[in-house]
């Protein structure tokens, strides 16, 4: 399935001009690491989805007032925040009690030990190599689409943007697995070529900061864990690959039976639906 990833067409000269593009996308924030319009992409058939309606972030637990002035300037009017429970008590939303915008969350289960956030189960029992965390990361995109709670944000996500104006942002602690698998599967939705939006998700390598934040957030996790990771690992978990997005492709083929039966069987979206989004965000 690794096609729908990527064109074997594509020449080094189309990604770098790719990667290009989606550089005017990133909006620089003062304390929002990788806050991106999403949008503003060609689809198939024509047209290109809407600017200023689709943004992706890392968390805003750190958001200065001024980049809660922008945020409202964007004109974001609904945040789907795709964190467990306990990772957005540690580090609340900093908009929180200061815009009135609508959230897209869900409750923690009853046994909330068992349901917490899977990259903190897999640090306390990993060993930190740099090819456990490849692995764990890459498991991560086939099991992270069917859990019951992002199932229901995603539902919930899709009817939100086929019913508002507004813009939408979707983010997770570092904004680039789950939100990345959620900006890929509206992506696939509205049309988009696929090298364009592997070059968005890839986009989170150079737009996170990583080399700026990797020594800070490498001590904090050797301090946390209380054993060392090497930068190589540190990297790596820091970083998206092309082969994650192949990982989750195979799995919503092998367990759904393909991409577009994942979003109308598990997530609900059908045919009527795709075409409100579409009606909805593509100009």
């Amino acid at each position: 399935m690794i096609d729908q990833c990527a064109s074997d067409q594509v020449t080094e000269e189309d990604a770098e001009a790719r990667k290009h593009a989606a550089w005017d996308r990133v909006i620089r924030m003062e304390a929002i690491n990788n806050f991106r319009d999403y949008g503003d992409l060609p689809v198939s058939g024509g047209g290109r989805v809407r600017k200023g309606r689709l943004f992706r972030s890392a968390h805003l637990a750190r958001a200065s007032a001024a980049d809660l002035a922008k945020l409202a300037d964007l004109g974001v009017a609904t945040v789907t925040d795709l964190r467990h429970p306990g990772e957005q008590e540690l580090q609340p939303g900093a908009w929180i009690g200061r815009l009135p915008l609508a959230v897209i969350e869900e409750p923690a289960p009853e046994d909330q030990e068992a349901h917490e956030a899977p990259h903190i189960a897999a640090f306390r029992e990993s060993n930190f190599s740099a090819a456990d965390l490849r692995e764990f990361l890459g498991g991560h995109y086939r099991i992270m689409p069917f859990d019951p709670r992002h199932v229901a944000m995603f539902r919930r996500y899709f009817a939100a943007l086929a019913g508002q104006d507004g813009g939408m942002l979707i983010h997770c602690a570092a904004g680039k697995d789950r939100t990345g698998i959620l900006a890929w599967l509206t992506h696939h939705v509205l049309g988009v070529h696929p090298d364009d939006a592997m070059a968005d998700y890839l986009l989170s390598n150079d737009a996170a900061n990583i080399a700026e934040r990797l020594p800070a957030v490498r001590a904090r996790m050797q301090e946390t864990y209380g054993r060392p990771i090497s930068e190589e690992a540190m990297y790596g978990m820091l970083t998206v690959t092309p082969e994650f997005i192949a990982s989750l492709i195979d799995a919503l083929t092998e367990n759904a039976g393909s991409v577009d039966a994942y979003l109308a069987d598990v997530v609900g979206l059908d045919a009527a639906g795709r075409d409100a989004l579409r009606a909805r965000l593509i100009v």
